[in-house]
């Protein structure tokens, strides 16, 4: 009789429901934005975390690329629409090279995805050498560059421009 009781009384309690319904357009929306931002943050820490261990001193542009010059170039600036040939390594915050040696020809203020290596491209001489972090979201973002680089890579480039 008292087991009778005691499956009668649990048999009673509710089950408990969930909620499987997708959250309104706001609410998810809010949600990416939030999620992309920590990922934004996580990624500026453990670039000036790189920096430090390294002692540079980057400038950093209103993208959020870091661009430090280490040779100075003795030719004209380069401006919007200029063609210059580059010569860039490219590696990640482990220091796997990625991509050695590529030579490219650009055309500054058109080079994508990579908006933050065309920024920091017009920010030197023809004839420099620079070092240039990418946060993921100015280099190759959540795709990546489907051959080499992943989903939200940082990447180090060494670039020459002749």
């Amino acid at each position: 009789m008292l087991f009778a009781a005691m499956v009668a009384m649990v048999s009673c309690r509710e089950v408990p429901t969930y909620d499987v319904t997708q959250p309104k357009g706001d609410t998810l929306k809010e949600r990416m934005i939030g999620a992309n931002r920590i990922i934004s943050q996580s990624e500026e820490q453990q670039i000036d975390s790189y920096v430090a261990r390294r002692g540079w001193q980057m400038q950093r542009l209103s993208d959020g690329a870091r661009v430090m010059v280490t040779r100075q170039g003795q030719g004209a600036a380069i401006g919007y629409e200029d063609t210059v040939d580059i010569l860039y390594r490219v590696e990640n915050l482990a220091g796997k090279v990625i991509y050695d040696s590529v030579q490219e020809q650009v055309v500054a203020g058109h080079l994508k995805p990579t908006r933050g290596l065309d920024a920091a491209i017009r920010t030197l001489r023809r004839g420099a050498e620079a070092k240039v972090i990418l946060p993921s979201e100015q280099a190759y973002g959540v795709v990546g560059d489907t051959e080499k680089i992943g989903s939200r890579v940082v990447l180090i480039y060494t670039v020459e421009v002749h």
